[in-house]
């Protein structure tokens, strides 16, 4: 797609990078839009976080949870606050308008960890 990768960083499974290893893409390093969701205007205000996997079968590795947890934080702590409101984090499937819907992450995703955000 135009600008490379759409997401700002992606966090590995262990396959073709390290297992919770945080990667980061050039969106970031630029400081440009994502191309993560499916509306301009989110993806002009957003950031785009990857795990690697498919989160209908499996669900994300530990050392995956633990990096975005950590990758969460840093940013929070970076970016500050938005109108006097923490940042709001939310899965893909929440993000992306209806007329757009997407399974992502996943029906196994651990929905109950990620909610702490």
């Amino acid at each position: 797609m135009q600008n490379g990768l759409a997401y700002h960083f992606v966090i590995g499974n262990g396959t073709s990078t390290g297992n919770g290893q945080i990667e980061v893409g050039d969106r970031w390093r630029r400081q440009i839009n994502g191309g993560h969701v499916h509306s301009d205007y989110l993806n002009n205000i957003s950031l785009g976080i990857c795990l690697v996997g498919d989160f209908n079968r499996d669900q994300p590795t530990r050392a995956q949870l633990e990096s975005c947890e950590e990758l969460i934080r840093y940013l929070r702590q970076r970016c500050g606050k938005t109108g006097g409101h923490e940042i709001v984090v939310r899965p893909h499937r929440e993000m992306n308008p209806p007329r757009w819907a997407t399974d992502c992450p996943g029906d196994v995703f651990p929905y109950s960890w990620f909610r702490r955000f």
